[in-house]
């Protein structure tokens, strides 16, 4: 509550949001017919060898990578992060 009355937002628990926010969301958005998620973070996706990597955003000041470290390949190749491009 301390770093609120700050002005600050605490980190994100990233546990919590790969498994209940962001793979939610994904998943709804692949039943609804989606091939993709495009989401606000700003990070980056590259491919390279077949493998998904997630890359911190072209601005290291806004960067929300840490946000998202721990999605897997799957999610991964399923998501855009036009933020960050």
């Amino acid at each position: 509550m301390s770093e609120y009355r700050l002005g600050r937002t605490p980190n994100p628990d990233v546990l919590c949001n790969r498994e209940i926010k962001f793979r939610e969301l994904l998943h709804f958005a692949v039943k609804t017919g989606a091939s993709k998620l495009a989401t606000g973070h700003y990070a980056r996706i590259k491919v390279e060898r077949g493998k998904f990597k997630l890359l911190k955003g072209k601005d290291a000041s806004k960067d929300q990578s840490y946000f998202l470290y721990m999605l897997g390949q799957e999610a991964l190749s399923k998501s855009l992060f036009p933020s960050a491009e």
